[in-house]
This record gives structure tokens, sequence and C-alpha cells, in this order.
């Protein structure tokens, strides 16, 4: 509605300011000369308006006023669907509203502020009966609608937590990145995100409403906060999934397939170092059996009784709030369920309660005790333990954030026993959910457009103003005209932005095709024939991207199709070769009305619009044929047959005009996928950047801390939610951008796919990696700083130089060199001999006490996050030489496999880097 008030404002001010600028001598002879003509007829007023629809009082002037105002509203509503998508049937009803108006009033010598009518009757009616129908015919609320959807989330929460059991009787290397469970794993963890962000966007309109219910909007909200904890710890898990389908045994040398070929597979380049290193503790753990695969079923036993604790809880708190959603219309008295619910809900929490207790203090040491006989060697192979660890770790943050969702559930059920009407508090949360949220919001490929990747850059709780980003060529403006200027030069880089082509391309081709509206010669047969149907169908086609374009003329004309032949299919069974009969056509349609209707909710989301204009073509088929069959209108297209043939053509040639600005010039969907994979690159590099800045922070006092989570966790845990929505957008523009075709050659999309899930894997870890540096403590964590390779600060230079330069290298197509470190691993050996040189010695440290304390089990798992995500990075680095190319150094990889071989430290520093590599 807003958008049809807001193009009948914009249409109607151009009447008025076009019937002012309207030459007065040439309208008086006009008008005269249709008078004249109209004198000798039987229906003057009919050949008046005949006249009219001929285009008899068409103005030049007139007419540039309307396409001004035109072009200016269509501007508005191509920014609108630019960058707002939550607002795109608002930008898509406004401009059907403003073309109405700009194509035919034109031809009217006089104001006619009502041509909406037709539209606004309608949209208006509709609205009447759906406001009746919400209310009165099974009525769901937003209210309902969240904790519905809460539910839902808590369901696959708890899929994925149960998961954990078939992974842990799961042999190592049978759950491949590739394998059925964990691809199955990876659609559950995806599923999550997407519920979480539908249930965000309900959260958004909870409070705009009426409901009756025991909880209100502000308690459903409450919920958000714990839940999204949950998830993002729970994110962690995967990371645990990606080390047990990595954790294959190394071949030794009599084997037949070689570490080259192993580390190929792997899509990293492993030296002769790292090499010789796995052998090694592969050899040590084979010896005293101490592989993964030896602890995994003493794993499974420590966590058990925490995982089922957790488990349960997540259905007791499911149940309540299914129980509160339930009986929000019970009249019969619910006091009993409701308390027997209450204590269900306190039983689960006391049990996991006393499992978390019961695993912090003993469960998790019966995973030191095949460890005990090498505790305090330097070499000990604790490659195992440390994965052991970091699933123990992510159990933990998992079970204390779902004991916070199941604390947080039982404080409202505490405040809220009975059911009550709940007023609305204000629409200002209902503009801010509209106009502040941008292209990330919301299931954007459900209108087949894919959506701008934007870098995240999470700033320090110091520097939060401070803008790190410079200007090359010039130093920010002192005075006004280098303000004036530079806001130019800024609108002059946004014209080059693929979202401002976009709106150019809208303007251009709404104003070509109504052109022929306002010529004398063409404007009664554009509104015979339904121009503005052409008009409309090339600005719904149109989208930023190519290949997302080339997918919604599939979809689009696939659906117009379908709709056209059952269009005809309702008409002709109801009337036959009659000009309509009533009780044959609502006879017909209510029996076609179902499948229409089933086709229209449930088809999947990314064919949202192209159900909606297969639905919208049967109702044209039908309603046109009825209406000329039964009314004498000056644009009568025909019955039945005729209005199918007119609307395809119009189809197809609105299409072709959308095409032809499509590629003039094209905006190709693969060049910003990888554009956008260059940014989250980068955005990563940030995060990585931001959480070992946290790690080699001294201890904070503790009169300094703050009540809550501290600044970075908030910061970081936003970010990278954000990063993980891009990567799955990401995914889909991937998909869509196949849709060009292989016009200069081969498009690698295996390639691009490739870089995108080992992204999503960085995100799992990166997740992990927060959880356990949150739970460390901040006094133990400093005293082994200088015990820590992975925060020494060459490697850590080294790994943000390999970000920026694959980064780079994405954003600009240049290739890489070779003799980068295709093995950061390598770097991290390196820097740790180098470190072992000249050793630091710090007092009151000791390894083999602090190993079984339990902040060691998350610095166990903190350590071993950073070389996951060192290992993704590898991987990286390898499929962005395959993509941009590599610069040869020739003789430098022989040269340096001679050097590791010559120069093999003798042995490993005070830490315990090689223990557990």
């Amino acid at each position: 509605m807003i958008g049809v008030f807001l193009g009948w404002g914009l249409g109607a001010a151009g009447m008025r300011a076009a019937i002012a600028s309207r030459n007065e001598v040439l309208l008086k002879s006009s008008l005269l000369q249709a008078e004249q003509t109209a004198a000798g007829s039987a229906n003057p007023d009919q050949v008046f308006k005949i006249e009219i629809f001929q285009g008899q009082f068409l103005d030049t002037w007139s007419s540039v006023i309307f396409g001004v105002f035109m072009a200016v509203g269509l501007f508005f509503f191509a920014i609108i669907r630019a960058y707002y998508k939550s607002l795109i049937f608002m930008s898509v009803f406004g401009t059907v509203a403003i073309d109405i108006f700009c194509t035919i009033g034109p031809l009217f010598p006089f104001g006619q502020y009502n041509l909406l009518n037709s539209l606004l009757i309608p949209v208006s009616t509709y609205t009447g009966i759906a406001v009746v129908v919400t209310i009165l015919v099974f009525p769901r609320t937003a209210n309902h609608a969240f904790l519905e959807t809460a539910t839902l989330l808590l369901s696959q929460i708890k899929l994925l937590l149960d998961a954990q059991e078939d992974l842990l009787t799961s042999a190592p290397g049978s759950i491949t990145p590739g394998s059925p469970k964990y691809l199955q794993l990876r659609a559950t963890r995806v599923s999550m995100f997407t519920i979480h962000r539908g249930l965000t966007m309900l959260g958004k309109f909870i409070n705009a409403e009426f409901s009756w219910g025991r909880w209100s909007g502000d308690d459903a909200r409450k919920l958000e906060e714990p839940l999204f904890h949950v998830m993002f710890r729970m994110n962690g898990l995967m990371g645990f999934v990606r080390s047990v389908g990595r954790n294959v045994p190394y071949p030794t040398a009599k084997d037949q397939k070689s570490v080259e070929e192993i580390a190929q597979d792997a899509g990293t380049t492993n030296t002769f170092l790292v090499q010789q290193m796995y052998r090694c503790n592969e050899a040590k753990e084979r010896q005293h059996s101490l592989r993964l695969v030896d602890l995994l079923p003493r794993l499974r036993e420590a966590t058990f009784e925490l995982r089922s604790a957790a488990s349960h809880a997540l259905t007791a708190v499911s149940g309540t709030i299914n129980f509160v959603n339930a009986t929000r219309w019970s009249w019969r008295s619910t006091a009993d369920a409701f308390t027997e619910q209450e204590r269900s809900l306190d039983s689960a929490a006391e049990r996991l309660r006393n499992a978390l207790a019961e695993f912090k203090a003993k469960e998790r040491l019966r995973l030191l005790e095949p460890f005990e006989p090498h505790i305090g060697s330097p070499t000990a192979p604790l490659r195992s333990l440390y994965l052991c660890y970091v699933f123990s770790a992510s159990t933990i943050v998992v079970s204390e954030a779902i004991l916070a969702v199941v604390e947080t559930v039982q404080e409202i059920t505490s405040k809220r026993t009975k059911n009550r009407l709940w007023a609305p508090k204000g629409l200002r949360q209902l503009a801010h959910a509209l106009f502040v949220e941008k292209s990330t919001e919301g299931d954007l490929h459900a209108y087949g457009e894919s959506p701008e990747v934007e870098e995240i850059v999470p700033e320090p709780e110091e520097d939060y103003d401070q803008k790190y980003r410079r200007d090359p060529d010039s130093r920010p403006p002192t005075n006004a005209l280098q303000k004036i200027m530079s806001g130019l030069h800024a609108i002059y880089q946004w014209t080059k932005t693929p979202e401002a082509v976009f709106v150019f391309r809208y303007v251009f081709v709404s104003i070509a095709l109504w052109v022929p509206a306002v010529v004398r010669r063409t404007a009664h047969f554009y509104y015979v024939e339904k121009g503005v149907w052409a008009l409309i169908m090339a600005q719904t086609t149109l989208t930023v991207y190519a290949g997302d374009q080339l997918f919604n003329y599939f979809a689009r004309l696939t659906s117009t199709f379908i709709g056209l032949v059952l269009g005809l299919v309702v008409w002709y069974i109801g009337n036959a070769q009659s000009h309509g009969n009533a009780y044959g056509t609502a006879a017909s349609v209510a029996v076609f009305l179902v499948p229409i209707m089933f086709i229209r909710l449930f088809a999947p989301q990314e064919y949202l619009q192209s159900s909606i204009l297969f639905a919208s073509t049967v109702v044209l088929i039908v309603g046109y044929s009825w209406v000329d069959g039964h009314l004498p209108v000056i644009s009568n297209v025909g019955i039945g047959w005729p209005v199918a043939w007119r609307r395809w053509t119009l189809v197809m040639i609105g299409s072709a005009a959308s095409f032809v600005v499509m590629i003039l010039p094209p905006k190709s969907a693969r060049k910003a996928v990888r554009l956008g994979c260059a940014k989250t690159v980068t955005s990563l590099s940030h995060m990585y950047a931001l959480i070992m800045s946290t790690w080699i922070r001294d201890a904070v006092p503790s009169k300094e801390l703050k009540s809550g989570l501290p600044p970075w966790a908030n910061s970081f845990r936003k970010n990278l939610t954000a990063v993980a929505l891009q990567l799955n957008d990401l995914k889909e523009t991937a998909r869509l951008a196949r849709w060009e075709g292989s016009v200069r050659g081969h498009w690698p999309y295996e390639e691009y796919n490739k870089l995108v899930d080992v992204q999503q894997e960085m995100v799992t870890v990166f997740s992990q990696l927060a959880s356990a540096l949150y739970e460390l403590d901040d006094d133990w964590r400093s005293d082994f700083l200088h015990h820590t390779e992975i925060v020494n600060p060459n490697f850590i230079s080294d790994l943000l130089s390999v970000f920026s330069l694959v980064g780079q290298s994405l954003r600009t197509g240049e290739p890489m060199h070779a003799v980068l470190p295709q093995s950061l691993l390598d770097r991290l050996l390196y820097h740790d001999a180098m470190a072992g040189i000249t050793p630091v010695t710090t007092t009151g440290i000791d390894h083999a006490r602090e190993l079984r304390s339990l902040n060691y089990l998350f610095y166990a798992t903190g350590v071993i996050c950073v070389l996951q995500i060192t290992e993704l990075l590898d991987e990286l680095h390898s499929i962005t030489r395959n993509l941009c190319g590599e610069v040869p150094f020739r003789g430098f990889e022989q040269w340096k496999d001679v050097h590791q071989r010559a120069h093999v430290p003798t042995a490993p520093s005070t830490g315990s880097g090689f223990g557990v590599l």
C-alpha cells in the first residue's frame, strides 16, 4: 500500500505540473475540434473518450513533465530495490503505480487523479480482507511465529548436537569433507543460520501488533541473545568434525601413496620439515596407542552424560515454548500442565548443571589417563589429546550456552503464568526494521537477485571511530570547496558501482518503453494492446548482475508460459466458446485455485516472484476474458486465446528490452563472486587480527572488567556472523552465475565453490577459537604467552601477509608469486626453531601440573584452532593460485627442499609445538 501511495503521489504531482505546462492555445484548439467531431454523433461522450485514447490531446511539454517525474520516481524506487531488499514489493508496486499514471495521464487534457482506482480498489480490498481473515480466521501473530521459529531453531541445534554421537563412533577418515554425513552436518549448520535470520526478522515486528498469550514481545525477544550464543558456539563443533575427517595416518616410506599426494589431496603443499614432523608424531602415536581412533571411545564415554543432559535441556526448553504457544486460546485450566512444564524445565536445568560440574571436575581427566606416562616429556605426542580437548571445550561452552537459554526461559515462565492481551509498543521499531537494514537482511535470493558483499572491519573499542582506509590520492578535505569536490567525487565513484548501473538501466529502459505511449501515432496502439505490460515486465526482469537476470528469464518465462496454459484451461473448461458464464467460471476457478495457491505458498524461496507471476498470469487470462466479454471497453484485447498470445508477446518484448540494456555493458555475477570472495577473505583477516590481538594482550585488572561479555566478544561475534551470512549468499550467487554460460571459456565454478566452502570452515574454527579464548583465564593466558608458538609475532605477520596477498590477488586478478610460503606450518616450525636458540625462562610454570587444569583444555583448543586456520589459509592460497595464476621462480622449490634437509632442527623449543602438531 505504501508503494502504491508513493507512486500515486508522484504521478499526481507530475500530472499537476504537466497540466500547468500545457499550451493553452493548442489545448483550446484540440478541444474545439473534438467538440465539432462529437457534435453529430449519437454518443458524444463515447466519441470524446475515443479521441482521448487516440492521443488527440497529447502535448509535448506536458509529456516531458510526465517523463521527468516518471524518471525521478523510478530512480527512487530503483534505489530502494537495489539497497533495501526487504522493501522490494513496495518498490514493485510503486513502480507499477507510477507506470500506469505516467502512461495514461498524458492522454487527458485535464486532471484525472483517480487513474489508479483500478489498482487501488483491488489492493485496498485485498488489504481489508487480509486484515479480517488474519484476525478472525486462524489468527497467527508475529509473537506466535517467533516462538514457533525458535522451536524450529532448537530442533536444528539438537539435531546437530545428537549427531556428535555418530561422529564419535565413526572411524577417523570416514567423515571426510565430501562424505554424505559431513554434507548433512553442513546443511544443518546452514539451516541454523537461515532460521536464525528469519527469527531476527520476526523479532523486529513482534512489538508492532496486538497479541494474546503468556509472553509479550519483549519476553520472546529475550530468547534471541542466548539462542544466538548457542548457535554461535554450536558452530564450533564443526571444527572437530573436520579434524576427525582429516586425521588420517600419514604413510611411511614403504607406502605406495606418497606424502606429496596426500598433501595435494588436502589442497596444501607440505615441505620436507613438515613431512618429517608428521611421520615422527605418527610413529609415536602408533607405538603408544595414542592415535585419535584409540581415544574416541574414551572421549565418547567422558562426554556422554554432558551431551545427554544438554540434549535433554533442549527438549525441555522446546517443550515449554511449544506449550506457551499452543495454549494461547485454551479455555480449560492449564495450571497443572504449566506446573508440570516448569518442573520438567527445572529438572533439566539441574541435571545439566550437575553434568557440567562433574565433567569439569572429573570426567575430562579421563582423557589424560593414556598420556600419564608421557606427561613432562618435551616430545610427548599430544596431538590426539589436543583434538579431544577441542571437542571437550566445545561441549562445555555449548552446554553453558544451553544452560543460559534454560535459565532465561525459567525466568520468563516464573513471571508469566496467565494469558493476557499485549498491546503494540510503537511503530518506531517497525520503521527501523524496514528502512535501516540493507541488503544483508532477509532471504535475498527469494527475489532472484544477488547481494553486494561488503568488507567487514571489526574495530577495537578504543579505536571505534577511527577510519583505517585512506585515499592514496588525496588527504581528507579541510575547507568548504574541498568538501564539496570530495562529495562530487564520491557521487562519481558511486556511478561506477553495479547498483548505480542497475539504477540507470532501470530508468533508461523504462523511459524507452514509455515513449510510444506519448507519441500521437502510437499512443492508441500502446493503450489498446496493453503496452504497459511490456514496460512492467522489463522492469521486473532487470537485475543487478547478468547471471541473476538470465536465471530470472528462465524462471519467469517458464512460469508465464505455464500460467498462460493453465489460464486458458481454466477459461475454456468453465466457458467453452461462450463470452463467459458466471457459474462455469466460478466452478472452474474454484477447482484450479487450490493448486495455484499451493504453488504460491510452498514454492521454494528462489522461485517466489516466479510463483507470483504464474498465479497473476492465470488471473489475468480469466479476468480480461470476462471483462472483454461483458463490458464495452476501448482496450478490448479479446477473450481466451487472444489475451494469452498478447500477454506472451508483451512479456517477450519486455524481456528483450531488459536483455538489451543488460549487455550494454554487462555486469557479470562471476566477477561479483570473485570480488565477494576477496572481501570475505579480507574480513576474515580482520577477524584473525582481532582475536590474536586479544590473545597477546596483557591480563586486564579486575577493577577494569565490566559486567557481561568483554567488548571484543560482542564485536567479534556480530561481525563473524555477518561474514557467515555473506558466504551463504556467495554460494547462491555462484550458483546463479553459472547461468551466464561459457562464452569466453569455462568458468571454474568448482574452484569458487570450494573457495567459499573453505572460508565457511574457517568461520567455524574462528567461532570455536573465540569461545575458547573467552573461557580462558586472562592471568593464565598471559603467563603462557612465551610458551605458545602460535603467537610468535613473526608467525602472525606471515599469516596476515598471506591473508592480504590472497585477498589482493582475488580482488585484482593478479597472479601470486611462487616464493610465497605455501605451507604456513613450515613457517611456524621455522620461527619455533629460531625462538629456541635463545629460550625465554619463565619461572612458576609447571607444564605437567597445568596440563591437568581446566584452563589448559581451553588453551589447547585455541592452539588447535589457530593451526586449523593455518591449514585452511594454505588451502585458500592454493585455490587462489589455481584461479589467478602463479609467477614461477625456477629452481626455488628444489633449493628449498635441499636447504631444509641440510638444516633440520635438532630439537624443538621449550614449547609444545612438536607434540601438538
